[in-house]
């Protein structure tokens, strides 16, 4: 059975409108760390193929590092003598941004970590020559390892571990550069030998479906507050597209054949736009293949997909532009080399892979065009990894290409062979993540900067008809505009979502936007001088009784508007897990009843639910069986259950909802404590999946009506 391995590599844009100085690293620092080293190990197995994705803003971000067009602030402090006040907490805050297992590795580094605290008392509690070294050690963490050991300039200064020269620091930045110039002529070397197939992004990664229309948010979302009026600009996403096709070109020499949208994000109104672009293939995740079909992609005790005849081939939707294939991911597997296998030493984990491609193989590999597909970010795991990554991939690499059942292959030469036969009629919407939009709109940060990305919108949109711009002052405006509509700002702005950087990430979303107002000699509004993190929420409508009907309707809007949201948390930092079967939680109550709305993205029939419900008056449970109609409430007594009896509840085919006595479960509306509550599932195979994924969720309830 062919093997479809893809990384996907990205990062947002670090530079601010018009300047020269990136404010985060990060580009420059998966340069030299990541991106040319999974080339590198790809280039020691010539039996092994591989595909990227390289977004063409981060490839962009790449060439202006090499050609010396672009500098980070990092790479300004390499310069200094001295540091002022401000660079010093800048450096306290950045300089230890790994994983502290990396640190521990270099003492020297450890010993600054140990003080760090100190110094974040009192700044100048560490000398200049600490904090130059502490530069020095961040930066050569972030570098391969390989690199270390092999490079007799960096290994020097490996050795040498503290007392580095303001020479050295500048030869550090230097050497970096360096490695980030070989970056991209490496991927085209491996493109033409035929080892590596490079796919594109869109350009500046927005999420398409929401660019073209941000009520698309809500078909996997039934309810989920959008802007008022929607954002609506199909043009904005073609553009995108036909921009990164032809970076592309200029990058590898050829016009790609596959698209990754941005976080796998489709929906039925993008298809055109790809195949319009000259793209034959794209890519997505189980989930959205689950819901065209309308199937749950349940797994056996070992994990393994049940439905893999639907799974491991590629698909076909079609579009008046022409046809298109669609590749789906394996989640669970993906997901294995994000999160799991750093666990495991490489060997062990690089066999728990192979036996599980094998066995798929084994079972479903009876189709011609069988094809097991594994997406992933390819930059941000490998640092939990021992050795980057290095010793399993190397692992992974040799067992694959030598293995009788299982042929690594790169998607084109696959669907060139085997052009999908079976067509989808309807593409269901959504991305990787849950297999909603939930991550990028919903919550009031990510309202309030849609809404005013839509205002700059429609102030171009004006401008446009109006001053019949020169050509060179319409692309200037447009790379404003375009990387304003990027994903990234969105995924900060998520209460799932959070870092050390958000401020920064908040101020360069509002700065893209006054760029392209004075681009356009407009001026910028007023609020784009005010920060969306942590702005000043208006109060949450108070807490009153409501009583739902309980009907299992799919749109919660219809019977549920004024009950409170639980959501799923779908983010590890900049990682991205396939997310929760849990897509929200809804729960409100009157004087007698505590109502609880249960929204899947699967079957509820494929579960058994236990509610546990705990306050101070005692701890309770509500079971609904596999394939039961009726729940059934239980007291918790020393370990034991003693029955209290059956619950109301409604099911749909996936939703639960209950109502549950609050005189039975200790809810006292007399008193000011709060119910607390998770959840568990139990699939037929045995999988369980906890809501939250950790603790309990308060249930705040209504005092009154």
């Amino acid at each position: 059975m062919d093997v479809a391995i893809i990384w996907h590599m990205h990062q947002p844009l670090y530079r601010q409108p018009g300047s020269d100085v990136a404010i985060l690293p990060w580009v420059r620092l998966h340069a030299v760390k990541d991106y040319l080293h999974m080339a590198q190990v790809l280039a020691r197995h010539p039996e092994m193929r591989v595909t990227f994705t390289l977004t063409p803003s981060l490839a962009e971000q790449l060439e202006d590092y090499a050609s010396g067009r672009l500098v980070d602030r990092l790479m300004q402090l390499a310069d200094r003598a001295w540091f002022s006040p401000d660079e010093k907490h800048y450096l306290l805050d950045m300089g230890f941004s790994i994983n502290p297992a990396i640190i521990a590795q270099y003492p020297p580094y450890q010993a600054i970590l140990d003080r760090r605290h100190l110094a974040r008392l009192n700044p100048d509690y560490f000398s200049a020559q600490t904090y130059r070294d502490l530069l020095v050690w961040f930066n050569l963490a972030w570098t391969d390892p390989n690199l270390l050991e092999e490079d007799a300039f960096l290994a020097g200064l490996v050795r040498k571990g503290r007392d580095f020269t303001v020479a050295e620091a500048q030869k550090l930045m230097a050497k970096h550069r360096e490695i980030m110039a070989r970056v991209l002529p490496a991927y085209r070397e491996l493109g033409e030998a035929g080892q590596l197939e490079l796919i594109t992004v869109p350009f500046y990664h927005p999420i398409l479906p929401l660019l073209v229309d941000s009520r698309i948010a809500q078909r996997p979302s039934p309810g989920l507050p959008i802007p008022d009026p929607p954002f609506r600009a199909e043009e904005d996403a073609r553009t995108q597209l036909q921009w990164a096709v032809e970076k592309h070109a200029r990058i590898m020499g050829r016009k790609p054949a596959g698209l990754w949208p941005s976080e796998g994000a489709v929906a039925p109104e993008i298809l055109p736009l790809v195949a319009s672009a000259g793209l034959s293939w794209l890519a997505t995740d189980e989930a959205i293949l689950g819901e065209s079909l309308d199937v749950y992609f349940e797994r056996d005790e070992s994990g393994l997909v049940r439905r893999g005849d639907l799974l491991y081939h590629p698909w076909r939707v079609t579009t008046p532009q022409g046809d298109l294939a669609i590749l789906f991911r394996d989640h669970d597997l993906s997901d294995r080399i994000g999160f799991v296998y750093q666990h495991l030493p490489a060997a062990q984990a690089a066999e728990d892979m192979i036996v599980r491609l094998d066995r798929i193989a084994r079972t479903f590999g009876d189709r011609e065009d069988g094809l097991i597909t594994v997406i992933l970010d390819g930059e941000n795991a490998w640092e939990y990894y021992e050795h980057n990554g290095d010793f399993f991939l190397n692992e992974f690499y040799a067992r694959l290409t030598s293995h009788p059942n299982l042929t690594p292959v790169l998607p084109s030469d696959h669907l060139r062979q085997h052009p999908p036969a079976d067509v989808i009629d309807h593409l269901a919407s959504g991305s990787w993540i849950m297999g909603d939009f939930t991550t990028w709109m919903g919550d009031p940060e990510h309202l309030a900067a849609w809404s005013r990305l839509r205002d700059l919108r429609d102030a171009y949109a004006v401008w446009q008809e109006d001053a019949h711009p020169d050509p060179v002052t319409l692309h200037l405006v447009q790379n404003y505009l375009f990387a304003a509509e990027g994903s990234d700002w969105f995924w900060w702005y998520s209460h799932r979502n959070s870092s050390a950087q958000d401020a920064l990430f908040d101020q360069l979303f509002r700065d893209y936007l006054t760029a392209a107002y004075r681009s356009m000699d407009i001026l910028p509004p007023e609020e784009l001088a005010h920060p969306i993190t942590g702005m000043v929420q208006q109060p949450p409508p108070p807490r009153r009784f409501f009583t739902p009907r309980l009907m299992a309707a799919p749109d919660p809007t219809l019977y549920w508007s004024q009950a409170q949201v639980l959501r799923s948390s779908a983010s590890m930092g900049t990682m991205q897990q396939a997310g929760s079967v849990v897509q929200a939680v809804r729960y409100a109550n009157d004087a007698d009843h505590l109502y609880l709305r249960v929204e899947l993205v699967a079957p509820v029939a494929n579960f058994a639910l236990e509610l546990r419900l705990r306050s101070d008056g005692g701890e309770y449970l509500v079971r609904l069986g596999r394939d039961q109609s009726t729940a059934f409430l239980s007291r918790l007594e020393n370990g034991s259950e003693v029955s209290v009896g059956p619950v109301s509840c409604a099911l749909g085919e996936k939703v639960a909802e209950f109502a549950i006595g609050l005189k039975h479960v200790g809810g006292d509306l007399n008193r000011e404590d709060a119910l607390r509550f998770f959840m568990t599932l139990r699939s037929t195979s045995g999988e369980v999946t906890r809501f939250p994924p950790s603790g309990e969720a308060e249930l705040a309830l209504a005092r009154g009506v």
